[in-house]
């Protein structure tokens, strides 16, 4: 996170501390399709249990607004608060009996943001794998190299409408291969390239 995100957001949290309705709004519009989303698919919720599990922290979050202290983001300490609130659950549904597989769901000890991230990039490649070759290939020469469609029609020897129609393609199979996770994707201003 940029330091002038990070200072905004500090600022945010600060004024919803101090009961400001309008800074919870923002945290809660802002976060809570990709939370809803890390909690279905990392830890198998069903989507409306997911939905309860991070209204619920929501709902803790604006309670103990005087009480939490904030080191790091705003946004790690809502991914572990959904992170914990999740294991409660399965933990909670094991224990009636409930056929809910729990091995394999604690986190590693690295940050929450690194985790989620080296997931999210385990995802895009997979997906980035499926596309067609020429597809792939000037997708990657335009969003990691940069190059302008110019430049990949002369590189590799085609038409600037090829390439563009190429790029279209890439990012029309990617965003539905990734459809599940377009929330938190965008949360992460590395995958810049679905804007």
């Amino acid at each position: 996170m940029e330091m002038k995100e990070h200072t905004q957001e500090l600022f945010l949290f600060a004024e919803m501390s101090q009961g400001k309705e309008y800074a919870f709004d923002f945290f809660f519009n802002y976060y809570y399709p990709g939370l809803c989303v890390y909690a279905q698919n990392m830890f198998s919720l069903p989507e409306e249990e997911a939905k309860n599990v991070v209204q619920d922290v929501f709902l803790k979050f604006w309670n103990d607004r005087k009480k939490i202290s904030i080191n790091s983001s705003v946004r790690s300490y809502l991914f572990v608060a959904v992170k914990n609130k999740s294991l409660d659950y399965l933990k909670k549904n094991k224990s009636q009996g409930k056929n809910i597989e729990l091995e394999g769901k604690e986190l590693p000890e690295e940050s929450i943001d690194a985790y989620i991230y080296s997931e999210l990039q385990t995802l895009f490649d997979e997906s980035l794998g499926k596309l067609p070759a020429r597809c792939r290939e000037v997708f990657e020469l335009s969003r990691f190299e940069g190059l302008k469609n110019r430049e990949i029609a002369q590189r590799l020897d085609i038409s600037e409408k090829t390439v563009e129609n190429q790029m279209t393609k890439a990012l029309r199979i990617l965003k539905v291969e990734l459809k599940d996770y377009l929330p938190l994707f965008l949360l992460f201003e590395a995958f810049h390239f679905f804007r």
